[in-house]
Order: C-alpha cells, then sequence, then structure tokens
C-alpha cells in the first residue's frame, strides 16, 4: 500500500485530522481520548511524539498501566482506539485480519492448519498480508517474508514485529513438513542480531587465551604461599566480568590497529602505552563523564599486572597514574535507582509494592479445588515477600534450599530463622542469619504444602523449584518477578533493587544508624552502607521542615 502525501507528522497532526474527519462524534470523541490519554501516560505532548511506527511503539512500551490504575482490558481499548485513529488517517495500514481464508487459495491452506493452534494464529498474520498484496502460496519466497518484516515495523501497530517476522518462516517450514497441502518451498530463518562489535576470544591468538586462562585460574583459587598473592579468590560473576575487561580491552587494541599476533600474553595489554589507548577509547564514548566501566576495566588491567604479570612498583604507579586521571565515579546511586526510589516516595505505590505477594497467593489460593494451583505467580510472590523481609542478594534468593537454610527453633508453628553460611554469601567472612516476620513466614510455610508438593517437588529441598524439583534459573525468577512488579505496580523494579529500597527505608526512620542496614545487607565494609548517605540532605530537609512548621505553630498569632 502507498503511504499518503500528506500523512501527519506528530501526534498533534494526527488529532488536527481526527477532529475534522468524516467520523461520528463518539468515534471522534473516543479516538481523540484515547490519543491525549496514551501521550500522557507515556510521558509526551501530543507535538513531540512523532506519528511514526517505531516512535509509537518505543512510547507503548514505556507504559506501565499500573502505574495509572488502568486495567489491562482498559490498556487494551485504548491502543485498539489509537490503531483505528492512525489508520484512518494514513499512518497505519489495515492489518486484514481474516483476509486469508477468505481467499480461495490461502483459505485452503489456513483451514489444513486450523487443527494446529500454534501454525493458525502463528501464520495468520503473514497470510493476510500477502492476500492483501496478491502474493500466492506458491510465490512465496525469502524475499517475501523480509517485505513482510519491513511492512510489520514501519506499517503497523504490532508491538513486537520482529518476533512475529522471526516465527514465520520456522512456522512456515514446520507447516509444510506436517501438511501435505503445504508449499514445499524452504524459508531461511531471519536473523536480527547486530553484528558483534567486538572480536570473540577465537580470533585472539592461542597464546593470549592460554595466558587469560591462566591468570582467571589463579583468581578463581589462588595459592596463598604465592608472592603477591590476593587475599581471597574472586568471585564467579567477578571472574566472568574480568574476563570481559580482557576481551574487550585486546579488541580495543586491534581495532586500534596492533595485529593480533602481537597480543601473545596478557603482559601485553598493560604496557602503559596500550594501557592509556584502552582507556582513552572507553572515555572518548563519553568524553569528560565519569564512566564506571572504564574505571573497572582499569582496575582489572592493573591486577592482571600486580597479580600475573609481575609488574615493578615503577609500572604499577605508572598505571594507577594514568587510571586515576579518568573522571571519578561519583560514590552515590546511580540516576537509574535513585529515579525508581523518587517513585517508591508515593504511598500508593509503596501499599501496591507491600500487598503485592498477600495479593497473589490470595489469587493462587483461589483456583477451583481440584485444579493445580499456579506455581509461578506463588513462587514470584514468596520471592517479593522474602526479598522486603530478608533484602537478599540474587545468587542466595533462587539458591534457598529449605533443609539447608532454614530452621523452627520452637517448633513448626513458631519462630522461623534464615541461616545462610559464610561461604555462601559474597563477602565469605560471616553467617548471614535473619528471623522471617511472623506473616512471611506463614505464608512460607503455606506454600510449601500447597505449591512445592502440588508440582511434585521436595518441601525440604530448593524454595524456587521447577516441576519435578530441579532448581530454578536466576535469570527466570529475575524476569519474572519484574514483569509482575511492572504488571501490578507499574514499577520497573529487580530484585538487587529490593536492597536499596529497604536501606533508604530504615535510614529515613533512623538517619544516624548505619550499622543496622549494614547487618541486615551484609555489608563486609561500612563504607559500601555509606552509599545511601546521598540522601540525607532530603531527610535533613524534613527534619528542618518539621522544625519550621513547629515554631510557626508556637509563634501563630491567636485571632483577635
Amino acid at each position: 500500500m502507498t503511504v499518503p502525501n500528506n500523512k501527519p507528522k506528530t501526534m498533534a497532526g494526527v488529532l488536527a485530522m481526527i477532529a475534522a474527519a468524516d467520523l461520528s462524534a463518539t468515534k471522534r470523541r473516543d479516538m481523540i481520548s484515547s490519543i491525549n490519554r496514551l501521550c500522557e501516560m507515556a510521558g509526551y505532548s501530543a507535538s513531540n511524539l512523532p506519528a511514526e511506527a517505531g516512535a509509537l511503539r518505543q512510547a507503548l512500551r514505556k507504559i506501565h498501566p499500573a502505574k495509572f490504575d488502568v486495567t489491562a482490558k482498559t490498556f487494551s481499548n485504548l491502543k485498539s482506539l489509537l490503531a483505528a485513529a492512525l489508520q484512518q488517517v494514513g499512518v497505519f495500514d489495515d492489518m486484514g485480519r481474516g483476509s486469508a481464508r477468505r481467499d480461495p487459495t490461502w483459505g485452503a491452506l489456513m483451514e489444513a492448519v486450523g487443527s494446529d493452534q500454534q501454525l493458525s494464529n502463528g501464520l495468520a498474520a503473514f497470510a493476510n498480508w500477502c492476500t492483501l498484496h496478491g502474493i500466492a502460496p506458491g510465490a512465496v519466497t525469502d524475499e517475501t517474508v523480509t517485505l513482510f518484516s519491513t511492512w510489520l515495523e514501519t506499517r503497523t501497530h504490532c508491538l513486537k514485529p520482529r518476533d512475529v517476522a522471526r516465527r514465520t518462516p520456522i512456522l512456515w517450514n514446520e507447516a509444510s513438513a506436517k501438511f501435505a497441502c503445504w508449499p514445499k518451498t524452504n524459508l531461511s530463518r531471519i536473523f536480527f542480531k547486530a553484528p558483534r562489535k567486538r572480536l570473540p576470544w577465537d580470533d585472539l591468538s592461542e597464546s593470549f587465551r592460554r595466558d587469560a586462562e591462566a591468570y582467571l585460574g589463579k583468581r578463581g583459587s589462588p595459592d596463598i604461599f604465592e608472592d603477591e598473592a590476593p587475599l581471597r579468590p574472586l568471585a564467579p560473576t567477578t571472574l566472568r566480568q574480568q574476563s570481559e575487561h580482557l576481551r574487550l580491552a585486546a579488541s580495543v587494541l586491534v581495532e586500534t590497529g596492533t595485529n593480533p599476533a602481537d597480543l601473545g600474553s596478557l603482559a601485553d595489554l598493560v604496557e602503559p602505552k596500550r594501557f592509556k589507548t584502552v582507556l582513552r577509547h572507553y572515555h572518548d564514548v563519553r568524553p569528560g563523564k565519569p564512566s564506571a566501566f572504564a574505571v573497572g576495566i582499569a582496575k582489572t588491567l592493573i591486577q592482571v599486572a600486580k597479580h600475573h604479570v609481575g609488574a615493578s612498583d615503577d609500572r604499577l604507579a605508572e598505571l594507577k597514574a594514568l587510571a586515576a586521571k579518568l573522571p571519578a565515579v561519583p560514590f552515590d546511586l546511580t540516576p537509574k535507582n535513585k529515579a525508581l526510589l523518587r517513585q517508591l516516595e508515593s504511598d500508593k505505590l509503596r501499599a501496591k509494592l507491600f500487598f503485592l505477594a498477600e495479593e497473589l497467593l490470595a489469587e493462587a489460593a483461589a483456583k477451583p479445588e481440584g485444579t493445580r494451583l499456579p506455581f509461578v505467580k506463588a513462587q514470584v510472590a514468596i520471592a517479593i515477600d522474602i526479598l522486603l523481609a530478608c533484602p537478599l542478594r540474587g545468587e542466595n534468593l533462587i539458591d534457598l534450599h529449605w533443609r539447608r537454610h532454614f530452621h523452627e527453633p520452637d517448633g513448626s508453628k513458631r519462630r522461623l530463622l534464615l541461616h545462610i553460611p559464610a561461604e555462601e554469601t559474597k563477602t565469605k567472612t560471616r553467617d548471614l542469619t535473619l528471623e522471617v516476620p511472623p506473616d512471611v513466614s506463614r505464608r512460607l510455610r503455606w506454600y510449601r504444602r500447597q505449591i512445592l508438593l502440588g508440582i511434585d517437588a521436595d518441601p525440604n529441598g530448593f524454595l524456587f523449584a521447577t516441576k519435578g524439583g530441579g532448581r530454578k534459573r536466576q535469570q527466570t525468577l529475575t524476569q519474572q518477578i519484574i514483569e509482575t512488579i511492572e504488571k501490578h505496580v507499574g514499577i520497573h523494579m529487580t530484585p538487587h533493587q529490593f536492597r536499596h529500597l529497604v536501606a533508604t527505608m530504615y535510614l529515613d526512620a533512623n538517619p544516624e544508624d548505619f550499622q543496622t542496614p549494614q547487618a541486615i545487607l551484609h555489608h563486609a565494609s561500612a563504607k559500601t552502607t555509606q552509599i545511601y548517605a546521598g540522601s540525607s540532605s532530603r531527610r535533613a530537609g524534613r527534619a528542618y521542615s518539621k522544625i519550621l512548621f513547629e515554631q510557626r505553630e508556637k509563634l501563630r498569632i491567636p485571632p483577635a
């Protein structure tokens, strides 16, 4: 379909065209209202939001309906009215729903796959588009799929066009293999991954890779009797991070003219001139701005020089002097974390978050008798319950095991203690022991009886189990928590950000007591907990406002 010449540039233009369109008063009112409401929810004015599929898709993804007390049904209706308005003014094309089933050729094929819901639903949009563009089933090629993908991205309101396009050739080939009537053209898969910006390990010399493996092995299990040996082993996450730092540093040098063969060992990375090249590259991404990544890669290379290469004191001093020239990273919460904590200043949002676990478990328990309870919803509820009461790190949360980590010193209906041995903590220095609040203990015990037994998992085993009893992956639980909070509370919040919330809430109530949040968060150093001191100006302002109010009331002149 051709794009109209008078297509509006912004949503303000769309509003003007809808106001002048030949529509019923009710439809015109509803379309204008939906556009204004969605622009408001996305944080745009109509004149600033481009009337283009990509920009609108991005704006809609930012909206969390729960934040505005908008139900999923109402949000769906608002998006439908927006799509209708954009079709009315020529920004979007009609998706042609049902066109393929009414076409003699495509209709027979879609009827054949009708018994397979995945194929029927997954191929419907492609078949409808082919019908509208006069493309017969036998004429479908890889180029057809590419054109369909472009159309989805630029001329429709499809929220995940790449997912639809990526699935299309896979489902087409599956239908071809399963149904004799389906064309036997084999379509190539579509990939949207951007080309790798940095060299993979395989493109670096074998001697460099071996040296990197030797260094990482040494840092994972240091020999305490070796000269300049590190005091303690690095955590697996830190080892992965340092491995990536080494690969990226080598990639930057190759991109700036170094022959990969000249990088035979890690010693070649920490030569001062090359060290400076790497730091300059990452500093120039945002010139003059603090970069935690640039500082991190500098620290990794300095540790390589000290613990592996055996650099002299003068060489180490030179490397440290170069690293010191990078803009200092503020010892403070990141802007993203600060923005989340500002959102949670709202009593309404905090209430939604604090009572979310109870709400989800009530929904899970309300399933009709004889049906399996929704265990994912219950697991997310328990995870949120624990994170609010005992703000654990993600790796400790996912690894919770009833028999290993929970203790009932006074019996199965009384106190519940959470105990994580020192060797399982990040600091490796001391045990972490917390008393679980009574209401959370009660929900945990219900979850073990009703949910874990219901999925054939051991109630005395892993708390976050899969069907059959295996431990759930940390990434899976993290994503489920994020999506649930977005849906019900309307904010983007990761499990780790519960730690920031807990510390900030406690310090708001007890501004002078940094020792308690240090113990709760299990920080090895009091300095780490001082990151939350950045909110002290707000606490000071609140304290002063209270004094000012009291003084005003005291000095208020009574009426004559």
